[in-house]
């Protein structure tokens, strides 16, 4: 999902068989093994695209509600909606909720991560401009690494050659 305007496509993957020594050996529905890429674009105001199946899975994996899905696979596409392809077209609809939700929980991980990395940068920071020791900073649980790499960033000497409290 999410390749660019131009980026829908889809794709046939299977295997083809070669002889390469010996008898041949009959090898049935070989040709029946394939898997099938489909590669749908996301965002808003994208032009339809030429394939009415990509077009298709556009609209069901799109923002909009699943009321409108509904109504445009009615309309645009011609499916009477029975009980079984509204659950099914609820699942998907549930399905595209679920890979946002993943994505924004992903995002909000990575951000809460970067956000302790950057507070106790400024937290090592701070204490080497008020003049804490390097014992002084280890004591509170932060690595000689860290202090190392911020000090020298922060061109700020820390002498690493008294031993240090842990």
């Amino acid at each position: 999902m999410d390749s660019n305007d131009e980026g829908d496509s889809i794709e046939e993957l299977g295997f083809e068989k070669k002889s390469i020594f010996g008898n041949k050996i009959n090898l049935h529905n070989t040709d029946l093994m394939k898997g099938i890429i489909i590669n749908i674009r996301s965002g808003e105001n994208l032009k339809d695209s030429q394939n009415i199946l990509i077009n298709m899975l556009e609209k069901l994996f799109s923002q909009m509600d699943t009321a409108e899905k509904k109504r445009i696979l009615t309309e645009s596409y011609g499916m009477i909606m029975t009980a079984d392809l509204e659950g099914r077209i609820q699942t998907m609809c549930n399905l595209s909720e679920n890979i946002e939700a993943k994505g924004i929980e992903k995002g909000i991980e990575k951000g809460i991560e970067q956000g302790i990395e950057e507070e106790r940068t400024n937290a090592i920071k701070r204490m080497l401009k008020a003049g804490a020791t390097k014992e002084q900073i280890l004591s509170y649980g932060y690595t000689e690494k860290e202090l190392t790499e911020i000090s020298q960033n922060f061109n700020v000497s820390v002498d690493f050659s008294t031993p240090s409290i842990v």
